[in-house]
């Protein structure tokens, strides 16, 4: 059923802009991009590209009302020396969740602090401490029901107890 008010599907920027990829190959990103450029007021056919997006986003798998969106980043950072703070991700658009991770010492035994991080302030969540290898988790470390990430406030670390080097490696999956 056609919408409404909307021009044809032909001259839609949803549909012009996405016309030669299959419905699995539009990404979060690309859908993120045509939701960018769209008024709120729902006037002069946006409102009609709002439910396109909307529709497109569900069949796709890449937006969610409920849940993760199947889109997931592994971060991995190692850290040699004393550095100081260092973010460990910082996505560029939406919500990711953490899911595991693990720690990685090599040369000894040392300790990660985990902050989050806004750009100017920092809110520290936790630390621990690694000789060999260890998995990186609620129940050892944050004690939190769940750490959420968006580009306003990201994750970082800072290794103390230094061994030769610390590797931190974390899964998140995008939720929004």
């Amino acid at each position: 059923m056609p919408l409404p008010f909307a021009p044809p599907p032909k001259e839609s920027k949803v549909y012009t802009d996405l016309k030669n990829l299959k419905v699995s190959e539009v990404t979060a990103g690309q859908l993120d991009t045509l939701k960018g450029v769209l008024y709120a007021q729902g006037v002069a056919g946006s409102e009609d590209e709002m439910r396109r997006l909307k529709l497109l986003g569900e069949v796709s798998n890449k937006t969610s009302l409920c849940g993760p969106m199947r889109e997931i980043e592994v971060a991995q950072i190692t850290q040699t020396s004393d550095v100081g703070f260092y973010d460990i991700f910082k996505p560029t658009e939406g919500v990711w969740q953490f899911m595991a991770g693990d720690l990685l010492a090599s040369g000894g035994t040392g300790q990660v602090n985990f902050s989050l991080f806004n750009g100017s302030e920092y809110v520290y969540i936790g630390n621990t401490s690694v000789s060999g290898q260890e998995p990186l988790s609620f129940d050892n470390l944050y004690k939190l029901p769940a750490l959420y990430i968006t580009p306003e406030l990201w994750i970082g670390g800072d290794a103390t107890s230094f061994p030769t080097s610390i590797r931190v490696t974390m899964a998140f999956i995008r939720v929004r």
